[in-house]
This record gives C-alpha cells, sequence and structure tokens, in this order.
C-alpha cells in the first residue's frame, strides 16, 4: 500500500519545486540571500564532506522551516511531520541539485516553494504516513525550533522579518558553540558561560537577574575588568562568529543584511 510520503515522492521535480512560482514574491524572503559554499559542499563527491554539509544543513535551516510550518496553522506534531518529511526529501531525493540560480530564483523562494507544494500534498492526502516515511535521519531540535517560534508569534513580526530572525537565532547557535570552544580550558572559561546568553541582549538584565558586580565577584573579577572583557573583547568575537556563520551558510549575504540580522535578533533577545 503506498503511503503518503511515496505520494509526495512521486510527484515531478517541477511541481514539487516550480523555481518561478508567482505565488511567492522576492520580496517575502524565508532567509536572506543564499548562495553557494553550503550547496557546494551538499553536492560534493567526498562523502564524508557530503554527509556533514547535509547535518549542517538541516541543522541549520530547521527551526526557520519549521517556523514557517508552524505560522502556517500546522500544530506542533504535524510542524515536526512536514519539516522533517521536507529534509527527507531533500536528501532522498538529492533535490537541492535540481536548484537552479542562473534562473533567476532566490533558494529562500525555492525552499518555500517546496515547502509549500509538500505540505499542500499531505492536507489533500487521506492517510497519515508515519513520519519520515521509515527513513533514519539527522536529530534535530524541536525543543529549540518550537521556543523560536514562539519568540517570533511574540514579537509579532512579518513572515520575511519571522523567518530571519528564526535563522539568526540558528547562526547565534553557531556563533556560542565556537566562543564556548574557544574559551574551553582558559581562565575565562566558566564566565565566558555565565555571560554567553547576555552577548545579545540590548542591555544587561534586571533584578532578580545576578547584577555586573555580582557576576565579577563570583568569578573574582572587578566590574571594570568584567565590563571591558563583555564588551570588548566577547561582544566582538561574538559578532564576528556570527558573521563568519551567516557567510558560510550564504556566501552572497551582504554585510548589511548580516548586520541586519544581528540587530533583529539582538532587538528580540531577553537578558
Amino acid at each position: 500500500m503506498s503511503s503518503e510520503f511515496d505520494h509526495v515522492h512521486r510527484q515531478p521535480d517541477e511541481e514539487r519545486c516550480a523555481q518561478n512560482s508567482p505565488t511567492i514574491p522576492e520580496s517575502q524572503r524565508l532567509f536572506p540571500t543564499t548562495s553557494h559554499t553550503l550547496l557546494h559542499a551538499v553536492r560534493s563527491a567526498d562523502a564524508k564532506e557530503r554527509e556533514l554539509s547535509v547535518a549542517r544543513f538541516c541543522t541549520l535551516y530547521y527551526p526557520a522551516v519549521y517556523g514557517f510550518a508552524r505560522l502556517r496553522g500546522l500544530s506542533v506534531e504535524d510542524a515536526q511531520d512536514r519539516t522533517q518529511d521536507f529534509f527527507i526529501e531533500i536528501v532522498r531525493d538529492d533535490l537541492l541539485t535540481k536548484f537552479d540560480a542562473s534562473r533567476g530564483s532566490k533558494l529562500s523562494s525555492w525552499l518555500m516553494t517546496c515547502f509549500k507544494n509538500l505540505d499542500l500534498s499531505h492536507r489533500t492526502a487521506n492517510s497519515a504516513a508515519k513520519r519520515g516515511g521509515g527513513w533514519e535521519f539527522v536529530s534535530l531540535d524541536t525543543d529549540f525550533a518550537e521556543y523560536g517560534y514562539k519568540t517570533v508569534l511574540a514579537a509579532q513580526l512579518g513572515e520575511p522579518s519571522a523567518g530571519d530572525l528564526m535563522l539568526a537565532r540558528s547562526l547565534w547557535r553557531e556563533a556560542a558553540e565556537r566562543l564556548r570552544e574557544k574559551h574551553a580550558g582558559t581562565a575565562n572559561e566558566a564566565l565566558v558561560h555565565d555571560v554567553l546568553p547576555l552577548l545579545v541582549a540590548e542591555r544587561w538584565p534586571e533584578p532578580p537577574a545576578a547584577s555586573q558586580q555580582e557576576v565579577a565577584d563570583r568569578h573574582g573579577s572587578t566590574t571594570a575588568r568584567l565590563k571591558a572583557f563583555f564588551n570588548r573583547t566577547l561582544r566582538g568575537q561574538a559578532e564576528r562568529f556570527f558573521a563568519e556563520a551567516a557567510m558560510s551558510a550564504n556566501e552572497g549575504i551582504t554585510e548589511p543584511e548580516i548586520q541586519e540580522l544581528w540587530a533583529l535578533l539582538r532587538a528580540h533577545t531577553e537578558g
């Protein structure tokens, strides 16, 4: 008996991912202009590089696509199903090789077209397929994605900015991990771990959160040294790692777009 998942996969690539779909205005981008560093790696002839790149692609874009699914009115469970099936389809059918930037379409619009068509196929199917169609897949952080969706919902952002914020949160998670690795084993390791969540907040949190003096005392420092390390060293490293994560995933992204993502992240992150 054919499953819902099989039904989706029998659709022609042109039908599922029409690159010139008139239903998605170019101004409504789910992500910034995406170009080809990561796409080249995903298509690499080297199996190990391809495997790692596919995992990174899915991890990076999962929260934004999941959030997009939730914004389309899907429940948590249905959004998980649709999003995971979407990435399985990308991997199983090697759909990224079908994307052709020379045709004038952005990857962001193309991905939205693919996802919307997949979602429509699921909505019109009569049976409920087992999640993933029985395929093994990378572990995806649904809790992180759901929290990101709720953050976006609370911010009352429109679809383009909502997608940008969810992507920015994924990029920040990568940047934060690099910061942890950079300071691991140093005298500042515990301090970095303590203040890392505050680096993208617009201001130091109010009580009952610990004050700068309390954090400095906790780590045997002074407020002057804490402020200098936090503002001059850590924040600079955070912005640089964030920009590098954005450029690695989006070769064509511009400096103003990176700054826009960073500002959007800071504006909607609580200390």
